[in-house]
């Protein structure tokens, strides 16, 4: 039984063959079959040349033949076709009559003997994909001979008799090949990871274009280096010879933090709005151009303000990723929409002009605004990027609507971003300047900080420490804590002293007694305790019974009034929760008490 199982695996043409090479034979196997019908010069198809049709039948022996041997077919000294050599040797000869005809485009201007077609182009990209070289030299050799093509053509345009309107088309057609180069082969080599998919994406997009729509009678699409303008044809060529690099460094960041990931997608929807600005801007160039040569017309008028546009919505919906990936992601991915409407505005203005092929087109309509839309709404990188909970800044210090912490007995929350945590038994933290920084308690002016120090003092200042306070309307609480002090050491109210007046020391007796504290309780009638932890107590100077609920909820009331208030009027507490003027540290100590109608008033502040 398990020599049955052994043969079988044994057959199997994909046996031991990772999944990427499977597909990478595949689209190169159909990339030369396809070639054959299309053209590959000005009057001649692939499949009229009998050297074209000869190196084709070499390179689909050579990629098939791996598969043939591990089912079983190849035997004998045929297995050698199965060879990595093997694949080399078979793929040269479509590399070599490519290479011939491109060379035939520089030596022979003349219209019946120059021009190469999309045949060369699609075909060439396959035997590329399929050599699967190894490295970024071929993608480097191959962006180069691009880019040298580029060049050459205005300056045969120039040297020629072609008109001027010629040659500055050849001059944009040059500058629009080279930016896309720069913005994909030369970032990719500079360890720009999202600038290699983008790459493959564009070569895709125009071998896909090729294939749909380079090969009519009477619209074909063909390059020439004495033409308008070269090097789009080949763009697929040089996707193709960096399709292994790239996929290799991606897979080498399979398990890379989602945060990064993330970045890397958002950098790719960024990267594909500065092609469409550039090719936006390549589309009214050339509108321009031809709006002043050749004279007014629906279409150029229509290519000029799209194109305009696309780059204004490109630029803006860069700037807002940039800015923000989170919060510029609707407006990112609203921008591709635009755009996608936009693109097909241009397709739709040339339909009675003709159906011939324009890459800058399709790059603008369904390219470019698609992989933007894929990057920013596919990966589970960014899905979790925008799930993420938003960091909210609190206003005055205070916590987001309804959520006060109950910290226990003794415990006394300490803000950061907006909410309050709980610290260990007794430490309060604070910060150290005057300003307050991100999330803690803005620290009203003249306000003085207090702290009880382990010394000579005795035992119950050291306990709670607690200056004398009046009703003065200057007197103010300070709503921070500062920072090293240890259990004993809070903020406790000061008043402002008149002139000639000293304020009254730490340790010095007050009206009531120390042991009086403000501090969360777990039952009413548990009688008050002096803890090193407490709170201090707020200071009474009015008879018990004399606070009312207008003063309670007063915003003008002196804050330590309102300390006063809920210690010694417990039915007014929920008044004073509900007052906008009352303090931070108030509020905590009103939220721990457990108090239902208090906190139905702190759930009710704004």
């Amino acid at each position: 039984m398990s020599d049955a199982v052994a043969v079988d695996q044994r057959r199997s043409p994909f046996a031991g063959v990772p999944t990427r090479e499977i597909v990478r034979d595949a689209v190169a196997v159909g990339a030369l079959l396809v070639a054959l019908p299309l053209p590959w010069a000005m009057l001649l198809r692939g499949s009229d040349l009998l050297w074209v049709v000869l190196a084709t039948v070499a390179a689909l022996v050579v990629i098939v033949a791996p598969y043939a041997e591990r089912a079983g077919v190849l035997s004998g000294g045929w297995k050698r076709l199965a060879e990595p050599a093997a694949r080399w040797w078979g793929l040269a000869p479509y590399g070599l009559v490519a290479l011939l005809y491109l060379v035939l485009d520089v030596f022979s201007p003349g219209d019946q003997e120059g021009f190469v077609g999309g045949g060369l182009a699609v075909g060439l990209a396959g035997a590329v994909l399929a050599a699967a070289m190894t490295g970024t030299r071929p993608m480097v050799v191959s962006a180069v001979v691009l880019a040298a093509g580029a060049v050459l053509n205005p300056l045969l345009n120039l040297v020629g008799d072609t008109s001027a309107n010629g040659v500055l088309g050849a001059l944009l057609g040059a500058v629009l090949v080279l930016g896309l180069l720069w913005a994909t082969v030369r970032r990719f080599l500079r360890g720009d990871d999202a600038a290699g998919i983008v790459l493959l994406v564009v070569g895709g997009a125009v071998m896909l274009e090729i294939i749909m729509l380079g090969g009519g009678v009477g619209t074909a699409w063909f390059d020439s280096v004495h033409g308008s303008r070269f090097g789009l044809l080949l763009l697929p060529v040089v996707s193709a010879a960096a399709a292994v690099p790239v996929l290799t460094r991606i897979d080498a960041l399979a398990d890379e933090p989602v945060e990064a990931a993330s970045a890397r997608w958002v950098r790719v929807a960024v990267q594909s709005f500065e092609l469409m600005a550039l090719v936006a801007g390549f589309v009214a160039a050339v509108a321009l151009v031809r709006l002043v040569g050749v004279g007014v017309s629906a279409e150029v008028i229509v290519r000029l303000i799209v194109g305009v546009l696309v780059v204004v919505v490109a630029v803006l919906a860069r700037r807002a990723l940039l800015r923000n990936p989170k919060d510029g992601h609707a407006t990112a991915v609203g921008a591709a929409c635009v755009v996608v409407v936009l693109g097909v505005i241009i397709v739709v203005a040339r339909a009675g002009v003709g159906t011939a092929s324009r890459v800058e087109e399709l790059l603008l309509a369904l390219a470019l605004p698609a992989l933007v839309l894929v990057a920013l709404i596919v990966p589970p990188s960014v899905r979790a990027l925008l799930g993420s909970e938003p960091a909210t800044a609190p206003v005055h210090g205070q916590a987001e609507h309804g959520q006060y912490a109950q910290p226990e007995y003794g415990q006394y929350a300490q803000p950061e971003h907006g909410q309050y945590a709980q610290p260990e038994y007794g430490q309060y933290a604070g910060p150290d300047h005057d300003q307050p920084e991100y999330g803690q308690y803005a620290q009203p002016e003249h306000a003085q900080q207090w702290s009880g120090e382990e010394s000579g003092h005795s035992a119950s200042s050291a306990a709670s420490r607690e200056p004398s306070s009046g009703s003065e309307p200057g007197a103010r609480w300070r709503g921070t804590w500062a920072d090293g002090t240890d259990a004993t050491q809070h903020m406790s109210p000061v008043r402002s002293a008149p002139s000639g007046e000293q304020p009254q020391a730490a340790g010095s007796s007050s009206p009531v007694d120390a042991t009086a504290v403000q501090q969360p309780v777990r039952a009413q009638a548990e009688a008050t305790r002096a803890e090193s932890t407490q709170m201090m107590s707020p200071v009474a100077d009015a008879p018990a019974g004399s606070w009312t609920a207008e003063q309670a909820m007063d915003p003008h009331t002196p804050l330590e009034q309102l300390a006063q208030i809920v210690q010694e009027a417990p039915h007014l507490r929920p008044h004073v929760a509900a007052n906008p003027a009352t303090y931070p540290a108030l509020l905590d100590w009103l939220g721990a008490l457990g108090d239902p109608a208090v906190d139905a008033a702190l759930r009710s502040r704004r």
